[in-house]
């Protein structure tokens, strides 16, 4: 057999086999779609009220997108969109499965279109976004997901950032000239790795854009040094719950300095350095109803210092002190032991102390404790933890 002979037929023999393994892809196909119909026959989520079906997926399936899942929870909602037909439908409509999301910067090329997906099949529900930047000290910002979540910044409820090593504020994709309003966001928490410095114009851009901010939370995180008049001051009408954890004092300002929060009625410090006197002047031009504080201070306040913050929160209920020293425990049972010519925090009620281990209330402590137990033995009810 010639030369042309055996290439002819090879060529024919190639023809054959790429024609039977479009049979097989075809055959393969028909039996998948067979498949998923018999399992929709079969599957008893199929069977129950639609409702119910997306309540168990809700429940028991992790709803963050490329994040590992907790232990004993399973992967993200897309594996839902690869069982059967019945199962992609009841995933696609059960819009709080889409509604959380999990960031990790930077990410690849082709992820703004994935995530512009995602968020489609949130369709206009409230959004939860958590983000965790991770870029290096000289990495820029592709502003691709940036463009997604401005689209979508009218729906944002809660927003949780993490800032790794060397991540900072300025990695947030949230560009500086975008002003839409965030209406609904309701929380934002902000988490340093690394004691980061933060620009305070690019925090207060963010607060400018929330007007109905509920909660805020600010954890290893410094303000740069700066003043109201170079940046400007924002209210806050609707916040109730501030947190400011980890601030050394000399490392940066204070949120105080810039923001008003005439509603707030829970206000945490906690493993701070020091309290400053633009603690005191936040409450005095706030004056709010606060009811819950919570301090653990490293260094404790002058009698002064002490006094006064007590006198501007009269409406609190409860008040925490985390590993306090003795002469704090002491200055603060003189305080509230005073009757003339006004008794300190009137109504309150109770007082928790977080103690390290070993640690005990000195005598006088208790000595000064017992004229106060006396007085307001129908108000206050004090522990020790």
């Amino acid at each position: 057999m010639s030369l042309p002979e055996l290439q002819a037929q090879i060529s024919a023999v190639s023809e054959d086999i790429e024609r039977q393994k479009e049979v097989l892809r075809r055959l393969e196909l028909n039996k998948s779609l067979l498949q998923r119909q018999v399992n929709d026959i079969l599957d008893p989520i199929a069977r129950l009220p639609v409702e119910i079906s997306s309540k168990i997926f809700v429940e028991r399936l992790h709803p963050f997108l490329y994040t590992p899942p907790p232990s004993g929870i399973q992967r993200i909602p897309t594996l839902l969109l690869q069982i059967c037909h019945a199962w992609t439908d009841i995933a696609l409509s059960t819009t709080s499965l889409w509604t959380k999301i999990h960031i990790v910067l930077p990410v690849s090329r082709g992820f703004p279109a994935v995530l512009q997906g995602w968020l489609e099949r949130a369709r206009d529900q409230p959004l939860h976004l958590h983000i965790t930047i991770r870029f290096g000290r000289n990495e820029a910002f592709d502003d691709g997901v940036s463009a997604v979540l401005q689209r979508r910044s009218g729906q944002l409820q809660c927003i949780d950032i993490h800032l790794a090593e060397h991540a900072s504020m300025s990695h947030v994709p949230f560009e500086s000239t975008q002003t839409d309003p965030m209406p609904h966001l309701q929380t934002l928490r902000i988490k340093s790795h690394n004691n980061s410095v933060c620009d305070p114009s690019t925090l207060l851009q963010l607060l400018h854009r929330a007007p109905n901010l509920v909660e805020l939370s600010l954890d290893f995180l410094h303000i740069r040094d700066a003043t109201v008049d170079e940046i400007g001051a924002i209210v806050l009408p609707r916040l109730r719950r501030l947190y400011v954890a980890r601030i050394v004092a000399g490392e940066g300002g204070e949120i105080f300095q810039f923001i008003t929060a005439p509603g707030i009625e829970y206000l945490a410090l906690k493993f701070v350095s020091t309290l400053s006197n633009d603690l005191l002047s936040f409450l005095k031009r706030s004056s709010p109803p606060l009811q819950n504080l919570a301090v653990d201070c490293a260094e404790s306040p002058e009698p002064e210092f002490l006094d006064e913050l007590l006198s501007l929160v009269p409406t609190l209920i409860r008040l925490d002190i985390g590993f306090p020293d003795p002469d704090l425990i002491e200055r603060l049972f003189t305080i509230l032991a005073r009757t003339h010519p006004s008794r300190a925090l009137p109504i309150l009620q109770t007082i928790e102390f977080q103690s390290s281990a070993g640690d005990e209330i000195s005598d006088a402590s208790w000595d000064h404790l017992l004229p106060i137990l006396v007085a307001r033995r129908n108000e206050i009810r004090p522990c020790v933890s």
